[in-house]
């Protein structure tokens, strides 16, 4: 039981840290001038695609991808917001 206690604090610890990257990404992202967040959404799809073919082509978990995909949908809804000023 203790383990999956550790293991239930680790994965809230986990989410606590992305969501305040997520934040630290938003402040950045409102930090640069309209013109530069406009190309933001195609820049990170072309780095989000090359992350998933890596993860494609190892062995991990599926929860790893599942996680990418959440995290992903998350910024490109961030910077889709963030681009039209």
């Amino acid at each position: 039981m203790k383990d999956l206690q550790e293991a239930t604090v680790k994965i809230c610890e986990l989410k606590g840290e992305n969501l305040s990257q997520l934040a630290l990404l938003a402040c950045l992202v409102r930090a640069l001038p309209i013109e530069k967040r406009a190309l933001l959404p195609a820049a990170f799809e072309q780095e989000i695609e090359s992350a998933r073919t890596m993860l494609l082509n190892s062995e991990i978990s599926d929860h790893v991808l599942v996680g990418l995909e959440t995290s992903a949908s998350s910024i490109q809804t961030l910077l889709a917001s963030q681009s039209r000023g």
